[in-house]
């Protein structure tokens, strides 16, 4: 008997001491920080071992205490989690409950996007517009409500000073735009804020200047940047009234040769080279003579109106055309799969820089307008492409123009685009019939009526040979308007009616397909005007 109890006591606590070695020991914070030794070589358990812990774990470990009401909320929190909810990258999201309304589509379209899965937001999108059109607006107003909010106004302790018989608001007279801006006629021009707290203002002579010098500087700013002279209209009230009523200042500006209607070209000026033609009456055709009494052309009816919508060229920058489209590229040699064939988005851009002369410098290039657009000249063309003629490379101590026009070398990326520049020259159409002695003969294609619109543009240009001539057939129109821009720019645009190739030699003509080009859009260069 004593020695089956020994032997149970000692089997007790063989079992106690495997299981307390078999068990996780928490590691303080100091042995955590201190450096591990290396693990003891420890060679396999012997069979016997092997049954022991066997028993063991089919007896589990002794019972511990436990919370009844931590043990029902870890229960509660279990969930079954689906093999489609984790990601490859190993975290875990949220449930993936299928959107029914169209505000809950563009949200989860907005989580795709940013996690860059944009095939699947593109279907999320899809659907939240089929729902509901204006789905836009209520993701704003329920995510950026608070941007849209005004501040709210610190209360004060001072007694208001409204009258008591002040009128509602709702009472309160509504004027239009022409009729407030007719109420700063007599407004006297406001000094400036002090630049200091606690200081006087600065002072402003030009407020004690009589209207009739205030309208003549304003006459010159107008001639010499009409551009300065809308930005002076935001200055104060009274040079708004100035800016919106003073119609002989806009009809000056529109019958200017800098700016204006007078610098147009309704015939060819020039041949492809630049060189000016000279016509037997020796005076060009312009729609707002100085000399003559011109009536404002309908359907407009001031103006102002007529130098922002009637139909003009630009000389201050550059119109560029921004041409994508895919093409299939060939199937590596190591894959034989057809839909593992790669795809090719190819960019090219046209740029169009036209010349008061009736010139003008086309190129079509691969290369971004950062890198070429600032040394678009004929100057740089003709160098370019004289370089490119005698079989070498521009060196860095050759110049050319840039914005300012003084001498600068040339990047090699732009001299490299340059090089097939071609020059050219342009016209409107008139809006009046020109007597035939004074149009040059130009190459249009004979199967097409002459254009009538007044919108227009007839480009000539070099081709990529001398016995062809390409003729581009472009109209004006203005940026498309949107929400926040009430008025578009005009004439910013040129769009593609017609783009033909003509031989000389042959008298043939060729048409070119306009499947992948787009519109022209003006970019203002900076030095290269002011307008």
């Amino acid at each position: 008997m004593e020695d089956n109890a020994e032997l149970e006591s000692f089997r007790r606590e063989w079992r106690e001491e495997v299981f307390r070695r078999s068990k996780p020991r928490s590691t303080p914070r100091a042995a955590q920080a201190a450096p591990s030794a290396p693990p003891p070589t420890r060679l396999p358990p012997t069979r016997h071992a092997l049954v022991d812990r066997k028993d063991l774990e089919e007896e589990g470990p002794p019972p511990t205490s436990f919370d009844p009401e931590e043990l029902a909320q870890q229960v509660g929190e279990l969930r079954v989690q689906p093999e489609e909810e984790v990601d490859g990258d190993g975290f875990t999201r949220r449930d993936t409950i299928e959107p029914s309304t169209a505000l809950e589509h563009f949200e989860r379209a907005v989580e795709k996007e940013a996690a860059g899965k944009l095939g699947d937001s593109l279907q999320h999108y899809r659907k939240a517009y089929r729902l509901d059109a204006a789905v836009d607006k209520q993701y704003r107003n329920k995510h950026y409500a608070h941007v849209w909010k005004k501040p709210a106004q610190p209360p004060t302790d001072q007694p208001s000073t409204v009258s008591v018989t002040a009128p509602a608001p709702a009472e309160a007279e509504i004027l239009s735009t022409p009729e407030l801006i007719a109420s700063f006629a007599h407004l006297p021009i406001a000094q400036a804020d002090p630049i200091i707290e606690n200081t006087p203002p600065p002072p402003c002579p030009i407020s004690k200047v009589p209207s009739e010098v205030i309208v003549e500087i304003l006459h010159y700013v107008g001639l010499q940047d009409p551009a300065a002279f809308g930005r002076m209209a935001l200055v104060c009230k009274r040079f708004a009234y100035h800016f919106a009523h003073e119609q002989q200042l806009w009809r000056r500006i529109c019958q200017s040769p800098e700016f204006g209607f007078e610098g147009m070209h309704y015939t060819f000026a020039c041949d492809l080279h630049g060189h000016p033609i000279f016509t037997l009456s020796g005076t060009r055709y312009t729609p707002f003579p100085i000399d003559t009494p011109v009536e404002i052309p309908k359907p407009f009816f001031s103006w102002s109106e007529v130098f922002q919508s009637y139909p003009r060229i630009r000389f201050t920058g550059c119109y560029i055309s921004t041409v994508n489209y895919t093409r299939e590229g060939a199937a590596s040699s190591f894959q034989t799969v057809s839909w593992n064939s790669p795809i090719h988005i190819v960019t090219y851009y046209r740029y169009l820089r036209f010349y008061p002369d009736g010139s003008v410098v086309s190129l079509l290039s691969t290369t971004e307008p950062v890198d070429v657009v600032p040394y678009i000249s004929k100057e740089n063309m003709m160098a370019a492409r004289a370089t490119h003629k005698k079989g070498h490379q521009r060196q860095i101590s050759d110049v050319g123009q840039t914005l300012s026009g003084a001498a600068d070398p040339v990047p090699p990326v732009a001299q490299a685009a340059l090089k097939y520049g071609r020059r050219g020259r342009w016209r409107l159409t008139s809006p009046d019939p020109i007597p035939e002695s004074e149009d040059q003969p130009e190459q249009t294609p004979s199967h097409n009526e002459p254009s009538t619109d007044p919108r227009d543009v007839v480009i000539e240009t070099e081709g990529v040979d001398h016995k062809y001539v390409y003729t581009m057939l472009m109209t004006l129109r203005s940026t498309s308007s949107t929400k926040l821009d009430v008025n578009p720019a005009k004439n910013t645009k040129l769009t593609w009616r017609g783009f033909w190739s003509y031989n000389k030699l042959t008298d043939d003509w060729a048409e070119f397909g306009l499947r992948n080009d787009r519109a022209f859009v003006f970019r203002r260069v900076r030095g290269w005007g002011l307008s």
